[in-house]
């Protein structure tokens, strides 16, 4: 007996079209994206180097898409709570993240048994570079670098750093300088701060002795003669032309610099990916924005995608290496 007509499995013949329907109903919302606003998370604390950049970006975000982005401060963990949140949150562009060196390489690198891996993110651009500097207070008795190792090494335990946290650029930095200086780390005591801005606080407060950071960071304090830097990298500021780098200081492998991005959640729809690399490469090329980023100590360094994911992957297997030799995200 043959089979009629009625007996044709219509369930699947269903499931196909909703399966064909589906992307074709995806296109018009990222057609139609962005149409409102969208969160822009920061990893750290307000006034800090990353802050700081992602609020330049959402200044002129608006002009190239049309919504603006609400820059969300979500400190913690060296950047790991930010980037939770973000490769937990939907797939559709209205969360995206400012990237920064810690975030994305150093604290994964240095951090055991994260619940993300660094590359579990959709990769955008990276927009500017950042010069750093070794920080102590005006009145500090170090007038070099090597004052402040000399005096280190002889008075084990009294000295205080700042960082932004184990497997921050700040903390990479340091664990760097004491290895080619020959200090053991436990003779001087890590704090940790959710920003570098709060690390420029405690030590004009007394409270912490030295830390490497972020131009930007103490760049008011630097130029109000409050601060003082007894070492840059990755070469002379030509705003403060007196202050040697690390290399000529005698530590090159100290010359750590942060940089920062722009990276959204898992999965991100091609269609939102292409009109955020479109508005990036239209905001890093905008003279406003370029002379934005230089006032705030940096360099204007555009990378796209396939660049931006190559170099944070480089980043990430040196700092896996560095962590390794010391010992630490075992």
């Amino acid at each position: 007996m043959k089979k009629g007509i009625c007996s044709f499995p219509w369930m699947m013949v269903v499931s196909l079209i909703a399966l064909l329907v589906a992307p074709a109903m995806a296109l018009p919302q990222e057609k139609d994206y962005p149409n409102q606003p969208i969160t822009f998370l920061v990893p750290f604390g307000a006034g800090g180097a990353t802050d700081l950049a992602a609020r330049a970006v959402a200044r002129f975000s608006p002009n190239y898409l049309a919504q603006p982005l609400v820059v969300v401060n979500k400190p913690g963990a060296g950047g790991a709570v930010a980037m939770e949140s973000l490769i937990r949150s939907k797939a559709d562009g209205y969360t995206m993240m400012m990237a920064a060196i810690a975030t994305n390489t150093l604290t994964p690198a240095f951090t055991p048994k994260l619940p993300f891996r660094y590359d579990e993110i959709t990769f955008i651009c990276r927009t500017q570079l950042n010069p750093a500097v070794l920080v102590v207070r005006a009145d500090a008795p170090w007038k070099t670098l090597n004052e402040l190792v000399t005096d280190i090494k002889g008075n084990p335990g009294k000295y205080m750093y700042g960082t932004s946290g184990t497997g921050s650029m700040h903390n990479l930095a340091a664990y760097k300088f004491f290895k080619v200086a020959g200090i053991d780390p436990k003779n001087v005591t890590m704090i940790p701060f959710n920003s570098g801005q709060e690390q420029v606080v405690a030590m004009m407060g007394g409270n912490i002795h030295f830390s490497y950071m972020n131009l930007i960071e103490p760049l008011a304090q630097l130029k109000g003669g409050r601060l003082r830097a007894l070492a840059a990298a990755p070469r002379r500021i030509e705003a403060f032309p007196d202050i040697p780098t690390f290399t000529e200081s005698g530590y090159p492998e100290v010359d750590v610099m942060g940089w920062r991005g722009v990276v959204g959640p898992p999965n991100l729809p091609e269609g939102i990916v292409k009109k955020w690399v479109q508005t990036m490469e239209k905001i890093c090329q905008d003279k406003a924005w370029i002379e934005t980023a230089v006032k705030l100590g940096d360099i204007p360094a555009y990378l796209g995608p396939k660049e931006f994911k190559a170099f944070v992957a480089k980043e990430y297997s040196e700092a896996k290496s560095l962590a390794e030799s010391l010992g630490i995200g075992k």
